[in-house]
């Protein structure tokens, strides 16, 4: 290694598991090196053709025999009585951390954006899909205008053409789903952004107009994120849920119809 590459491989072997959450520009800084090309002929020389590709193997090896990682390892000889034990104050002990460090604030900046939008698109791949869908389900059942679609193209097209009065809803826990970077960084200005990520310092939390931040300890890119994802439904919830109080008594209405609206599809 040449004394740049030494003082990165010290450094993440002292740092290890924040390394996980860096941006490879953040890891730059921390590491005291020139630029972000120090850390690309970094992880180029370790055989690893980009950087996430390299932050995966990290992750994999530290969770070892591990199945899953969130504050308690489960292992391949838990048995389903340890696993719910595990998984369950796992996922209470996350929700926890994350009533004392999400602002409220951020929180407050994000309805108001949301409140403002008169189109209001959700974006979300793979684990964050799901969450997307609710959230397009739930404010579209307050009225707002929604757009949600799981295939890229299709938000290619939507976002082709954005407006002022647009607002981008974008859920990636990582920060660093390019999916997700590629269709909304080009649309500021006019457009604003909220993202739901677990990395302010991401690529998606640095371009966001409001980046609401999750904490969760999950390392283990063997599984999707687990608690994350009711994480982020919890904080969908309460943005939902705060628009719903704001707008008073007519939003009542508008969920009975909804509601009777699908009564049809029921026995």
């Amino acid at each position: 290694m040449t004394p740049i590459q030494k003082r990165v491989a010290d450094f993440i072997l002292s740092q290890t598991g924040k390394i996980l959450k860096m941006s490879i520009i953040k890891l730059a800084m921390e590491a005291a090196v020139r630029s972000e090309s120090s850390i690309v002929h970094f992880y180029r020389m370790l055989g690893f053709s980009g950087y996430n590709d390299f932050k995966v193997s990290l992750a994999t090896e530290i969770a070892g025999k591990s199945f899953y990682y969130s504050y308690d390892d489960i292992t391949i000889n838990d048995d389903i009585s340890t696993i719910k034990q595990k998984i369950f104050q796992g996922v209470m002990k996350t929700l926890h951390e994350n009533i004392s460090t999400i602002q409220e604030d951020t929180l407050i900046n994000a309805t108001r954006l949301i409140e403002k939008s008169e189109r209001l698109i959700f974006i979300g791949y793979a684990a964050s899909d799901a969450v997307a869908m609710d959230s397009f389900l739930k404010f579209s059942r307050l009225g707002f205008n929604c757009h949600f679609s799981f295939d890229s193209h299709t938000n290619a097209i939507i976002l082709s053409e954005p407006k002022e009065s647009d607002v981008i809803f974008c859920i990636s826990h990582s920060g660093e789903s390019k999916d997700v970077v590629a269709h909304v960084k080009h649309t500021k200005p006019p457009a604003k952004i909220i993202a739901l990520t677990g990395n302010e310092n991401s690529t998606l939390g640095r371009i966001a107009d409001v980046c609401v931040t999750t904490v969760s300890e999950e390392m283990n890119y063997r599984t999707d994120a687990m608690v994350s994802r009711i994480v982020q439904t919890a904080i969908i919830n309460t943005l939902y849920t705060s628009i719903g109080v704001r707008k008073g008594p007519k939003v009542l209405d508008r969920l009975a119809k909804t509601s009777q609206s699908l009564s049809y599809l029921k026995f």
